[in-house]
């Protein structure tokens, strides 16, 4: 019962995108990205982790984000804080604005078989960015609510053998939503769909891949990313090792 809820969150997050924007007219300008991420999870115990990430996107945004995560049997829940440098709008890259994010979400993971690992997670965002006008940043904060549906597949080959590298592939979808009083015409923020392939050695992993990022950046101004990703996934561990 629980991988048909899920299966049906997938089909619902993936048909979200078109139906928010469907008969607009739409003026799209298309870019092109590079992103470079690094993920980390410091295991504390079997119970808590610490969760650090940081994105790069040159000409786009910084992000720096951590968090404390209580894991359970089948996904975990983290709260934490993240600091923004993110461009005005996507016509002055070069102009930044300071945004103080704390967030929370829950992740839950479904193993389909032995080799395909069904991921769902749900993120809420407080966003407090800095005031602009006339493209300069001035002083004081505006504050919005963002919502974020993530959905992934993974596949993982070589499972059932002790090699050094384990490759996989994973494919998904993530829908951002943006609510509260100071939303005007911006309800739908993003869709951002993903394909990448990369390798698992021991406790980290590399991976490579190719991004589809939709963002709205006015009424019915919107810009299609083109998005190349070089993403590395480190995970430590605190605890002592039993013999």
């Amino acid at each position: 019962m629980k991988k048909v809820l899920h299966l049906r969150n997938l089909v619902l997050a993936l048909v979200a995108c078109p139906v928010l924007v469907f008969g607009q007219t739409k003026t799209v300008k298309n870019a092109q990205q590079v992103w470079f991420g690094y993920m980390t999870t410091t295991k504390l115990n079997n119970q808590y982790s610490l969760w650090n990430d940081f994105h790069y996107v040159p000409n786009g945004f910084f992000i720096a984000r951590t968090g404390l995560t209580r894991n359970f049997t089948n996904g975990n829940f983290t709260a934490g804080y993240s600091f923004l440098l993110i461009p005005v709008n996507s016509s002055i890259t070069t102009l930044k604005r300071v945004e103080h994010r704390p967030w929370a979400q829950a992740i839950f993971t479904v193993p389909l078989s032995k080799s395909v690992l069904f991921i769902q997670r749900s993120r809420y965002e407080a966003r407090f960015r800095q005031n602009v006008k006339d493209t300069v940043v001035t002083d004081g904060y505006v504050f919005t609510n963002r919502v974020r549906f993530f959905i992934c597949l993974k596949k993982t080959f070589m499972t059932n053998k002790e090699t050094y590298f384990k490759p996989f592939v994973s494919v998904g979808d993530e829908v951002l939503i943006n609510f509260g009083k100071n939303i005007t015409y911006n309800t739908f923020d993003q869709n951002r769909i993903f394909f990448t392939v990369g390798v698992q050695r021991k406790n980290i992993s590399y991976q490579i891949g190719y991004m589809n990022r939709f963002v709205q950046t006015g009424t019915t101004q919107y810009t299609l990313n083109h998005t190349i990703l070089f993403w590395v996934t480190h995970n430590f561990s605190w605890q002592r090792k039993t013999k």
